[in-house]
């Protein structure tokens, strides 16, 4: 299945003309969506007991995120952008499926997802308690559970995607940038070809590193 994933950037944008977040995990992830047929048998696994196949969606496999990605779009577009029955062949491609499916469902506004991460916002506390509850309400209707434990509720400032969300604007993670201090000097051009991506995570959080940057991309030294 063809499906396409958002880009991290887009869903990064205008944070900072809201005031109030809610950043919200999914439960269980992958394992909410059950096996077909086919997906058990290829993705069948041996051990010293025997062969095995997985009745639920494993983590590992290089289109579960595509499909997981499906399923909350499906839930809260209130649309189905590729009907469960197009499960039935394997190279279905969104861009060549047609037109979607009206479900009769509303969407779920001021919500951006990526996987599992859902990022609730609103300029209000009653607005974004409307969000909130419009966006269980879905996820009741298609089964899909929330990690009450891991999700942050009607906060000012919020993890997400690995940034500190807030509006005043993004902030790299602490935890995240001592890892990137603690990483060993580059000494090789795919070295720092790996650390320049490491640091373009964070681009948006410094307004002047980038202006070096083309001094190493354009000449790999």
């Amino acid at each position: 299945m063809i499906y396409p994933m958002p880009l991290i950037n887009d869903l990064l944008e205008d944070l900072d003309k809201v005031l109030w977040y809610c950043s919200l995990d999914m439960a269980s992830g992958f394992w909410v969506m059950s096996m077909a047929d086919r997906a058990r048998a290829i993705s069948a696994f041996i051990t010293p007991f025997g062969l095995f196949e997985w009745n639920r969606m494993p983590f590992g496999l290089k289109n579960a995120p595509q499909i997981y990605q499906r399923l909350i779009d499906n839930a809260l577009y209130g649309f189905l952008r590729i009907p469960p029955a197009a499960d039935q062949n394997a190279l279905t491609d969104l861009f060549k499926a047609g037109d979607p499916e009206e479900t009769g469902e509303s969407s779920v506004l001021g919500r951006r997802s990526y996987i599992d991460d859902i990022l609730v916002t609103a300029g209000s506390w009653d607005l974004l308690c409307d969000r909130v509850k419009a966006l269980l309400e879905a996820c009741d209707k298609w089964n899909i559970s929330i990690s009450v434990a891991k999700s942050f509720w009607g906060l000012k400032k919020v993890d997400y995607l690995g940034h500190r969300v807030s509006k005043e604007g993004l902030e790299a993670h602490p935890k995240d940038l001592s890892a990137l201090a603690d990483l060993p000097f580059p000494r090789t051009l795919r070295a720092m070809q790996s650390f320049l991506g490491s640091l373009n995570y964070y681009g948006r959080s410094s307004k002047t590193w980038r202006s070096t940057l083309p001094c190493y991309t354009s000449s790999g030294r």
